[in-house]
């Protein structure tokens, strides 16, 4: 299971009138795409046209009509027209999300609004986005670091008594307590006991926990805490599209939100639908199969992601192209695979927006 702790990694999106003092900034959403290019970064459009050449060192895919790019190692904000609009000065930025982006200046972290304005203290030693309102943050303590979480102004909403926290998610978010993780809610009342060795957010309603030590066995809670589909895979995934791909012995399997095989066969490798489709590794190869097992495009790319505005990355002789869910190739594969990226695209896509509604009994 991947630790869905606080994370160094960047999210994002977009707020409406958080204080009567704030900026209200309209941006341009337009989708684009986050390419490599000789070991720089840039920006094209679904058509593969390159709108914002590239130019960085470093940067993120665009969320809440911003991004973050570094020149010269400090970090900024650019629109999808490369306006720089916030200037290059931070040691590390994140994705906006709920309007408020954390970035980092010396050795602490603060949130910044998309105009630029810092609307806490630099304080933190980690952060993580807004979600539902909240942020997990870690603060030093009694000479330790705790998590809490604090709301758009910097004030503390849940105090900074957790040894761990993560993002909010359906109205719960997992904190470590000791050595276990349970879930609060956004009062900060401990819900769903802290007895878990690891714990996932939620997706579909439903959550992925592991039991018994470090290299336990995984299963899925409802937000009653009720073990709803129980522990028995060495792996999962969260759901996404009311599907999760879990792992019995050394293959994988798919399953609904009642526990039930999607399908009958095995898969190789885990995977996430997107879009109605899963790229799934057969033969050498990866390909794209729908809900019902047919593989709609056939295995032939070296790597592969998930469907996101109707198109998806694929790896071809080594270079990144995109094609549709046809199979059709619609931006050439002349861009460097960047596996950085790539894991940004997959990790937003799958954790960030929204859940599909859970399937009825």
């Amino acid at each position: 299971m991947k630790r869905l702790f606080i994370l160094a990694l960047a999210v994002l999106t977009i707020c409406s009138g958080c204080s009567k003092e704030e900026t209200k900034v309209v941006l341009d959403n337009s989708p684009l795409l986050l390419v490599r290019v000789d070991k720089r970064y840039g920006y094209c459009d679904l058509n593969g046209k390159m709108v914002i050449p590239a130019q960085y060192e470093n940067a993120s895919i665009f969320s809440e009509g911003l991004a973050a790019v570094s020149v010269y190692d400090k970090y900024g904000y650019i629109d999808t027209k490369g306006n720089m609009v916030v200037p290059t000065q931070y040691q590390g930025a994140l994705f906006f999300m709920d309007g408020r982006a954390a970035v980092m200046k010396g050795d602490r972290w603060g949130y910044i609004d998309q105009s630029g304005k810092m609307v806490t203290g630099v304080d933190y030693l980690t952060t993580f986005a807004f979600t539902d309102g909240l942020a997990p943050v870690v603060i030093v303590k009694n000479d330790a670091g705790k998590a809490g979480y604090i709301d758009k102004t910097g004030k503390f909403i849940i105090k900074p008594e957790y040894d761990d926290a993560t993002n909010f998610s359906e109205g719960l978010a997992a904190v470590k307590v000791g050595r276990k993780f349970g879930y609060v809610d956004k009062s900060g009342k401990l819900v769903i006991p802290a007895q878990y060795d690891a714990a996932a957010m939620f997706r579909d309603g439903l959550a992925m926990v592991r039991i018994n030590g470090k290299h336990g066995i995984i299963g899925y809670l409802n937000k009653s805490g009720e073990m709803v589909i129980p522990a028995q895979y060495g792996e999962g995934t969260n759901f996404h599209e009311g599907v999760a791909a879990v792992r019995k012995g050394e293959k994988w399997l798919l399953i609904d939100q009642t526990g039930k095989p999607l399908l009958e066969k095995e898969i190789d490798a885990p995977t996430v639908y997107s879009e109605g489709l899963a790229p799934i590794w057969a033969d050498g190869k990866i390909g794209y199969m729908d809900k019902q097992g047919k593989m709609v495009i056939k295995p032939q790319f070296e790597s592969a992601s998930i469907f996101v505005n109707g198109v998806a990355p694929v790896k071809v002789k080594g270079k990144c192209g995109y094609i549709d869910k046809t199979g059709k190739m619609v931006i050439e594969p002349t861009f460097d695979w960047d596996q950085r990226s790539i894991d940004q695209y997959t990790h937003y896509y799958t954790h960030f927006t929204p859940a599909s509604p859970k399937k009825d009994k």
